[in-house]
């Protein structure tokens, strides 16, 4: 996936420019891209431990002010913590590992505070429906390791998320787009490291991502 998109943008680069055309956003773009996304939870003090991410999707871009974004996202996130453990006066055996995937599908608004013909910035809330599955080390899913959990205690691997990035698109003169974005995923969910009531903190985990997206016009 990585290979096609430096192929893109090779040869999107190599499409010859008209030097005294003006430069024109279009109204549908279909972006793809990488980056990386990065966890915070009880087994990490701060957002660590980046993992890859691929995304795709479509950007409509007709409007001067607010525009939607459909968005697919594939990828990863990891946390260790070796010395973890509960306070509690009971005994107790959280997992201090866990590697866990990260699918979702959801719908962005991108609101412009900076709109021109050449560039864009703008401000992007959104909900996702997200699909992860906690693993250990030996790749075997959490969900049934009812040991690592309180008694009783059971999650599901769905979530809705709310994410909230900012971002920048730069539109060359043959009509394609660069682009970044940046913001917190935002999941509605506690489990994403499996750990909640043997956790030490009050806040739910959360997801911290930057990406880098070609936009590519359709229409």
């Amino acid at each position: 996936m990585r290979n096609i998109f430096l192929t893109c943008v090779i040869i999107i680069f190599s499409t010859p420019f008209q030097v005294n055309a003006q430069q024109s956003a279009k109204n549908l773009y279909l972006a793809i891209g990488f980056g990386g996304t990065s966890y915070r939870g009880d087994l990490t003090n701060k957002f660590e431990s980046w993992g890859g991410t691929f995304h795709a999707g479509l950007s409509f871009n007709k409007k001067k002010r607010v525009n939607g974004y459909l968005h697919l996202m594939i990828g990863g996130v990891r946390g260790n913590n070796d010395s973890y453990t509960f306070n509690s006066t009971e005994t107790t055996t959280p997992n201090t590992y866990f590697k866990t995937s990260l699918i979702s599908l959801g719908y962005e608004i991108r609101i412009n505070i900076l709109k021109k013909e050449s560039f864009c910035f703008y401000v992007s809330p959104g909900i996702s429906l997200l699909r992860f599955d906690s693993k250990d080390e030996f790749k075997n899913s959490y969900s049934n390791q009812f040991a690592t959990r309180a008694k009783g205690e059971e999650y599901s691997n769905i979530s809705l998320m709310l994410p909230v990035k900012v971002g920048g698109t730069y539109y060359l003169t043959n009509g394609y787009g660069i682009g970044m974005d940046a913001g917190f995923l935002n999941p509605l969910t506690d489990y994403i490291d499996n750990i909640s009531q043997w956790g030490n903190k009050t806040k739910k985990d959360n997801l911290l991502q930057l990406n880098l997206l070609l936009y590519i016009p359709l229409k």
